[in-house]
């Protein structure tokens, strides 16, 4: 949600000395490390400086320009090109996409003539550390607005996050104001740095569980700032088991390699990771379409060479342990990439977080069943086998309550610009009206 903030001092004097607070200014910028673009040879509080009046016309052809030229990096680099997370991501930036982002952008803007949207500015980015594209989508849809960002990254970077910023720092190098106006950064935990930022922005976006967002969202931002935060959230699925188990095998090995994608890309720690699959029909119908649904699944593990860690097995069946001695389940441990849970008593259901190929089976006798289940910390529902009708109207239902995205089971983590509920490039543009006499 949206929040204002009111604060002090101007953003020109509070950055320095805010930094400065911090041990002074050298030692705080010792310990915010640029990491692309590389060269950087004036410093990061001069970037923050320069960039107060920073703006770009809302999707530019030179930004789209650059943007296709990163996707046409991502997908050429050797790592990132094995890695489906980062192809989803640079397919995302392809041109033909931008230009349908541009294209809407347009009619919605002919929507309102007397309406001009200009950037917000300058945006923050507080990026994730358990999905590691996260922060493109958002950073993209920033620059695409005409904005200046500064991406703030976990200190602890992986191989795919470390490729993904040597392809950004690799563009940056060809010119244009991607360098001039983006700057990705590490530093540790430090409320006086992110609050020096915070009073950089004007619109601070905060990616992360809640424990994150309740330790970031406190901080304070200018008087007419906006922040968007995105907290913990739980994501399910919903399956007809009578169609299921009539669906031809090819359809069947078609459903599990998209709930695989659902599963597995982020370890099932994506807030759109479905973790509980409910099962529409009766009870004996329902047993024998999970069984199908697991067996083939498992074909699709081996089929891609998927071996989890030994921490995620480890600690899944742990985890299934526990259920069994506690409610009313059948723990299915015979397929190697992951554990099955079946529920006979849906009263034993919560919304705990496994993680690491962990599913929950219940049956249900209609899809209505499930809006009980539904609250405001779900955010995706992925299916198959149910009617649009019916989808629409439990949509209509579960959305009151909380749930974010309907979508087919296949594309939980396929990234919109509608996301938790929200427009994100309305996020990154102002509207200013303007009236003739």
């Amino acid at each position: 949600m949206q929040r204002h903030v009111h604060g002090g001092r101007g953003v020109s004097d509070e950055v320095p000395v805010l930094l400065s607070e911090a041990r002074s200014w050298q030692a705080a910028a010792g310990r915010v490390r640029v990491l692309a673009p590389a060269d950087d040879p004036d410093g990061f509080v001069a970037f923050l400086d320069a960039t107060r009046d920073t703006r770009a016309e809302p999707f530019a052809s030179t930004r789209m320009d650059t943007l296709a030229r990163l996707s046409a990096g991502l997908l050429a680099d050797p790592v990132l090109r094995q890695d489906p997370a980062s192809v989803s991501v640079a397919y995302w930036l392809r041109r033909a996409q931008l230009a349908r982002l541009a294209e809407e952008h347009a009619r919605h803007a002919a929507m309102e003539p007397d309406v001009l949207r200009v950037p917000v500015g300058r945006v923050l980015h507080m990026a994730p550390s358990n999905v590691d594209t996260l922060f493109l989508y958002s950073w993209a849809l920033a620059y695409l607005c005409g904005n200046a960002s500064v991406v703030r990254l976990s200190q602890e970077q992986g191989v795919i996050v470390t490729a993904l910023l040597r392809v950004i720092d690799s563009v940056a190098a060809e010119g244009g104001d991607l360098r001039a106006s983006n700057r990705f950064v590490t530093y540790g935990h430090d409320d006086a740095i992110t609050t020096a930022l915070s009073e950089w922005c004007a619109h601070r976006i905060i990616w992360g569980g809640d424990e994150a967002v309740a330790a970031i969202r406190p901080l304070p931002l200018p008087p007419h700032a906006s922040e968007r935060v995105f907290g913990s959230k739980y994501s399910f699925a919903v399956i007809d088991s009578a169609r299921f188990r009539q669906a031809p095998e090819q359809e069947q090995a078609r459903v599990a390699s998209g709930f695989f994608n659902d599963l597995f890309w982020f370890d099932q720690m994506a807030c759109s990771s479905p973790h509980v699959v409910f099962w529409i029909g009766a009870p004996g119908v329902v047993e024998l379409a999970a069984g199908d649904l697991e067996r083939a699944l498992q074909a699709e593990v081996e089929r891609r060479h998927f071996k989890p860690t030994v921490s995620s097995a480890v600690h899944r069946r742990t985890y299934a342990f526990g259920l069994a001695a506690s409610a009313d389940v059948r723990v299915v441990l015979k397929h190697p990439g992951f554990v099955g849970v079946h529920l006979r008593d849906r009263a034993a259901l919560d919304k705990d977080v496994c993680g690491g190929g962990l599913l929950r089976h219940v049956p249900v006798a209609q899809l209505s069943d499930v809006l009980s289940f539904v609250d405001e910390g779900d955010q995706t529902l992925t299916h198959w086998g149910v009617d649009g009708a019916a989808l629409r109207d439990f949509a209509a239902q579960a959305g009151a309550r909380g749930l974010d995205r309907v979508v087919p089971i296949g594309e939980a983590l396929a990234f919109d610009v509608v996301w938790d509920g929200f427009h994100l490039i309305d996020d990154m543009l102002r509207r200013v009206r303007v009236r003739g006499a």
